[in-house]
C-alpha cells in the first residue's frame, strides 16, 4: 500500500448488521474479503450495505454480485463472475441509486506493483465526492 493516511480495522460480520447506520461515522468504507463471501451473502447483511451508507469493497469476488444486493439470492445460488475483477464495489447513497464500480489489475496481472495501483485507485474512490455526499 502506498498510501500513509489509510488505516484497517478488523471487523466481524455480526458488527455490520447490528447498526450499520452508524458504521459511515467509523468507516470511509469496508472491505470483505474471500473468506467471508458466503456469510456475507446471507439477508441480514444486506440490509447493512443498503442501510450503512457507505461503500462495501470486495476483494477478488469471484460471484456476481447479485448474491450481496438480491434479497432471495446467496453465494451459493449465483453463478461464478464471468469478468474477473480484482475488487467489486457496491455503494448505496441515502435516497440514491445503487452504485457499483469493478477495479481490475492492470493487464489482468497479479503483481505487487499492479495490486498497490489498484488499492490506490479503490482509495481515491472511496475518497471521492461522487460517494461522499
Amino acid at each position: 500500500m502506498r498510501e500513509t493516511n489509510i488505516s484497517f480495522v478488523a471487523l466481524r460480520l455480526e458488527e455490520l448488521a447490528k447498526n450499520p447506520e452508524k458504521l459511515s461515522s467509523r468507516f470511509d468504507a469496508v472491505f470483505i474479503t474471500k473468506e467471508y463471501f458466503r456469510e456475507a451473502s446471507q439477508p441480514e447483511y444486506k440490509k447493512a450495505f443498503k442501510e450503512a451508507n457507505i461503500p462495501y469493497i470486495f476483494i477478488k469476488l469471484d460471484k456476481l454480485i447479485v448474491a450481496y444486493t438480491v434479497e432471495e439470492l446467496t453465494y451459493d445460488d449465483v453463478p461464478d463472475a464471468f469478468n474477473h475483477q480484482f475488487a467489486f464495489g457496491i455503494y448505496h447513497p441515502p435516497g440514491g441509486e445503487e452504485t457499483h464500480w469493478g477495479f481490475g489489475l492492470y493487464n489482468d496481472t497479479e503483481n505487487e506493483t499492479n495490486v498497490k495501483t489498484t488499492y490506490s485507485t479503490i482509495f481515491r474512490t472511496i475518497e471521492s465526492k461522487s460517494i461522499n455526499e
